[in-house]
């Protein structure tokens, strides 16, 4: 749990300005009356107001917040629960992704549903812990952000009938051509001139003292490749995500064999798949087009030209 140590009061001015008025009040009764029971009882008021204020500050800094437990995969807009343990009874209110505010409780346990808006993958949480124990009187809060205990893959939302109306026709229709697309990787193999640089295996560069890249199969003649790689704009990749994703379920629904084509971590990958939610996965972890591996200068360059024949001929 990493977040602002120090706690800050939530809407202080009306409890701070109650809080004074009963005690200034209290003190022109206590110094008109002249009993000291009055000013007694004045002291153990301003003791417990002054309490009521500072104690949960404490308790909010002094909270320990983790996540327990946690799905694997989710939508963007849709809600998902993760289960959240913390060392006192605090309010807790999901910041990114937003989400309702929930109680810990005495069992120091409660389900924080949050709601992703984008798709992507989350490694953490974002909340708000507060406390207003024990009386009540002021609200302390600090932000902390929660660590999942393993990432979330939010696939992105399924788009609309008319974004998948041509895709539904037939899996030509919506499918890249085929031939030449590199998909599962098969093994690693030294790199050849045109191979393209998203295929480039590091690890097998750096073990062989020479450039290595993925060995790949071609996909099947008979599937639709769907084309999921996504462009640089942030909004504009969400909705081609939506429109891939209502793409690939139109294929399934037809019963058509489909090949999803995405850029990731790992390079370009064309790959089956069989579901909707395996499709979310991938577009989770999918990258943007201008997301490059660069080739090292030992790389040859493609020529520039072609020379041109001897003026005689062979000989």
């Amino acid at each position: 749990m990493t977040g602002r140590r120090l706690p800050r009061p939530r809407r202080a001015a009306m409890p701070v300005a109650a809080s004074a008025a009963i005690l200034a009040v209290w003190g022109v009764i206590a110094h008109d009356s002249g009993a000291g029971w009055v000013q007694a009882v004045g002291a153990l008021v301003a003791g417990a107001l002054i309490v009521g204020m500072l104690t949960p500050a404490l308790a909010v800094s002094r909270a320990r917040c983790r996540v327990v437990a946690s799905p694997l995969d989710a939508s963007a807009g849709a809600s998902v629960g993760i289960q959240v343990s913390s060392s006192a009874p605090v309010e807790l209110t999901p910041l990114d992704p937003p989400g309702p505010a929930v109680v810990t409780g005495r069992v120091g346990r409660a389900l924080l549903e949050i709601r992703p808006a984008h798709r992507g993958v989350l490694q953490h949480v974002t909340v708000t812990v507060a406390s207003a124990a024990p009386f009540g009187i002021l609200w302390w809060t600090r932000s902390v952000t929660l660590a999942l205990p393993r990432p979330l893959a939010v696939a992105p939302r399924v788009g609309s009938e008319e974004s998948s109306s041509r895709a539904a026709r037939g899996p030509a229709e919506a499918s890249l051509p085929a031939p030449g697309r590199g998909a599962e990787p098969r093994g690693v193999r030294p790199y050849e001139q045109g191979d393209r640089r998203t295929l480039v295996h590091w690890r097998a560069t750096a073990h062989t003292g020479s450039l290595m890249v993925r060995e790949t199969e071609r996909p099947s003649p008979d599937a639709a490749v769907v084309d999921g790689r996504l462009p640089d704009d942030p909004d504009e990749a969400e909705r081609q995500a939506e429109r891939v994703m209502a793409t690939v379920r139109a294929l399934l629904l037809s019963g058509a064999r489909v090949e999803l084509e995405t850029l990731e971590p790992d390079g370009e990958v064309v790959a089956p798949v069989v579901s909707l939610l395996a499709a979310g996965r991938r577009l989770a972890l999918s990258l943007p087009l201008a997301t490059s591996v660069p080739l090292p200068s030992s790389v040859p360059a493609a020529p520039s030209s072609v020379p041109a024949a001897p003026a005689g001929g062979a000989s």
